[in-house]
């Protein structure tokens, strides 16, 4: 094989010696595609060797012939006739040099090139597909978040974060704000050396691990509950029995709903909003109510009639926030003393307390079966006792209760 300093150029770049410059420039354009690395990224390594090493020649030969000058002094060093750069009219035929005749490969190579050369082309026209049906799925899922964005900003129920808490916009002008509660532990259940009115199902006083979450600052309204309603059960006969908001008591906390009531009211909203809706839990609840400080009322350790509806102090509920913000609990939510009783979400387990003692229990969701479910926060009948934060109670979940309402707890999201 020739060195680079003797190889011959006008056979690496298959051109006669007579050939012209357009005729050099054509052909090493040719032979630059052919050799060039982006072509055999799937080739073997030894057919890339050989490209490689030929692409070396092949940019070497163009150096010197695309040069006049030098073309002139590489011809001469040669013992060739100088040649005129002009087209000959028809080249002599003992100048020619055979095609490819510099080439040192075998049949077999050759074939393995044209193999290698169509699943290149094959390759390179599948990724072109998968490319442009890349950016197609692209496009259309960026189309689709717009709508969705469009839907979101026009559309009812709808929520949103505001400074550290959530608003949830049920319809046009009708609106209700979420309180963050923090992740971290907080004192859960009565102590009777501190609380002479501690009950059994409330000991031992223990610590509760909870995650964040996000709940209602007030309990569902009657008008609230109304939206919910007209979009599940809209009135098809004017003889239809249909829930109906009580005149006047528009934002009373609603009342006479059953836990499953309750329940199908979280998950519309979750339905419809894209976030998690739910009732708290009853350490949720417990939490939110007290704070992390194991007080007995959300505004301290003594009862003041003042802030809250308790006592048949007045003679049913009071419309939300009336003792706002006298009443509120540490993490500014109302009425969780008083007012109407509140679904949870766990049941009822006189005995759970006692299962959490000796060590912190993280996220507790109540036991897996019992009769009833967990209500808190006594109501405008409850003595004092009964709207302590820890009190605990349960009713049956299929039933209405003329004191019962309920609040939402909304998941991080």
């Amino acid at each position: 094989m020739l060195s680079f300093s003797a190889m011959d150029h006008y056979t690496i770049l298959d051109l006669p010696r007579n050939a012209t410059p357009e005729q050099i420039k054509a052909n090493y354009r040719i032979l630059v595609q052919l050799y060039h690395p982006d072509r055999l990224q799937h080739a073997s390594p030894a057919v890339r060797g050989y490209a490689e090493e030929r692409l070396k020649k092949i940019n070497a030969a163009y150096s010197v012939l695309s040069n006049p000058e030098k073309r002139a002094g590489y011809d001469q060093e040669a013992g060739a006739p100088k040649t005129s750069s002009k087209r000959r009219a028809k080249p002599e035929p003992e100048e020619r040099q055979p095609a490819y005749s510099y080439y040192t490969y075998t049949d077999e190579d050759l074939e393995e090139w044209m193999r290698q050369e169509k699943e290149w082309s094959e390759y390179k026209e599948a990724e072109a597909r998968e490319r442009r049906a890349r950016q197609e799925e692209e496009k259309k899922r960026k189309e689709a978040e717009e709508r969705a964005r469009h839907a979101a900003a026009s559309n009812f129920p709808r929520v949103r974060a505001q400074e550290s808490g959530l608003i949830l916009q049920l319809a046009q002008g009708l609106w209700t704000t979420l309180v963050r509660v923090p992740a971290g532990e907080f004192i859960m259940g009565s102590d009777p050396a501190c609380d002479p009115a501690a009950r059994g199902d409330e000991q031992p006083q223990h610590s509760v691990h909870l995650a964040e979450f996000h709940i209602g600052k007030y309990p569902i309204t009657n008008v609230q509950y109304q939206v919910f309603m007209d979009a599940t059960q809209p009135r098809k006969l004017a003889s239809t029995a249909h829930w109906q908001s009580p005149p006047g008591k528009e934002n009373h906390p609603v009342v006479n709903i059953s836990w499953d009531e309750a329940a199908a009211f979280c998950l519309w909203l979750s339905q419809e909003t894209g976030c998690i809706f739910r009732l708290p839990t009853e350490a949720e609840w417990e939490k939110a109510a007290r704070g992390a400080d194991g007080r007995l009322y959300p505004w301290g350790e003594g009862w003041d009639v003042s802030r809250a509806n308790a006592l048949e102090m007045r003679p049913g509920t009071t419309p939300v926030g009336q003792f706002s913000p006298d009443g509120d609990s540490p993490y500014g939510v109302a009425d969780m003393s008083g007012n109407v009783w509140e679904w949870c979400a766990d049941r009822y387990g006189e005995k759970e307390y006692q299962r959490r003692k000796r060590h912190v229990v993280k996220n507790p969701y109540g036991p897996e079966d019992g009769e009833g479910c967990v209500v808190r926060g006594g109501a405008f009948g409850a003595s004092a006792r009964h709207i302590r934060c820890a009190h605990r109670n349960w009713h049956y979940p299929f039933k209405r209760y003329h004191d019962v309402g309920f609040r939402i707890v909304a998941e991080p999201f």
